[in-house]
């Protein structure tokens, strides 16, 4: 299952400059938890966020671990969870509360950075009880209760990381979790300057307009995975994990500047067949980020 999902906007940092970025008290829980659990993976040699900054409180990252998972909890629980059985959320446990899905995956997550399920998640994985794999499904809304025996290393790696911590780690342009896949942007590898440029893009976008944008993003991995025959005809569709998957944001010498430009392209090559007011609607977006992507230096 492939589900779109980008993480929310930093109302607070877009705009910034990028040399500001890391002074900028105002990182909001989205952030901060992306810097604290790509800590967290490079002790055990694992890439988290490129567009993290660096961790460097006082604090001992177990508890930081902790907190950053609690302040996101707190922030976003509201209106990305539900706690009534038969809600049509089939990872719902029921007679759990809002501060038992809280407490209980704070406390997964603390014993996996203490018991080394960060450097082999799997195993870590394996030793935990159905309550508790119960539990993670309802944090990550999976469908399907967890198989521990049948993951990849970057399934069972995200099922250990908060929502908007999760990494693509072998970039093939999706985030598997569990035995979904989700497409993200920006995501784990999306460079600090073209987040940025998003940020600034899409700060007064409502959230549907904002995730239609995401979608047309991810459009250019769905159709590079797409085969034609020499008529044309559609053919077939390449699947993650097949040996002739492409992840096109992954090859040498893309640009995001040239993606706004070819959809740029595209809008005025046909735009007598679109109406007037998505057009415009279009051209603003794509002109505003390409332009933003410059500002940032992308």
């Amino acid at each position: 299952m492939i589900r779109s999902t980008s993480a929310p906007i930093d109302s607070h940092d877009t705009g910034l400059q990028k040399k500001d970025r890391t002074s900028n008290p105002l990182r909001t829980a989205e952030h901060q938890i992306q810097d604290v659990f790509s800590a967290v993976l490079a002790e055990v040699g694992k890439q988290g966020y490129v567009s993290a900054q660096p961790y460097a409180e006082s604090t001992p990252l177990v508890e930081a671990v902790a907190t950053s998972w609690e302040q996101w909890f707190n922030e976003f629980s509201s209106t990305r969870y539900s706690f009534v059985a038969e809600s049509g959320s089939p990872s719902v446990r029921p007679n759990k509360t809002q501060d038992d899905l809280r407490v209980d995956y704070r406390q997964i997550l603390t014993n996996a950075y203490q018991r080394g399920g960060y450097a082999d998640p799997s195993s870590y994985l394996k030793s935990l009880s159905q309550e508790e794999l119960a539990t993670i499904q309802q944090v990550h809304h999976l469908a399907d209760p967890i198989s521990t025996g049948s993951l990849s290393s970057e399934a069972a790696l995200n099922l250990l990381l908060p929502p908007d911590a999760q990494v693509d780690e072998n970039r093939d342009g999706l985030t598997a979790v569990g035995a979904a896949y989700t497409y993200r942007f920006p995501d784990s590898n999306t460079p600090e300057n073209v987040r940025l440029a998003w940020e600034a893009t899409t700060k007064d976008l409502s959230e549907q307009e904002r995730m239609l944008r995401v979608m047309q993003i991810g459009m250019r991995l769905l159709t590079a995975n797409m085969h034609f025959d020499a008529n044309g005809q559609y053919v077939r569709s390449s699947q993650p994990g097949d040996v002739d998957w492409v992840n096109p944001q992954a090859t040498t010498g893309f640009s995001y500047r040239g993606m706004a430009n070819d959809w740029l392209d595209y809008l005025n090559r046909f735009s007598a067949q679109i109406p007037p007011d998505q057009l415009q609607r279009d051209l603003r977006f794509w002109s505003s980020f390409q332009s933003n992507l410059g500002l940032f230096g992308e």
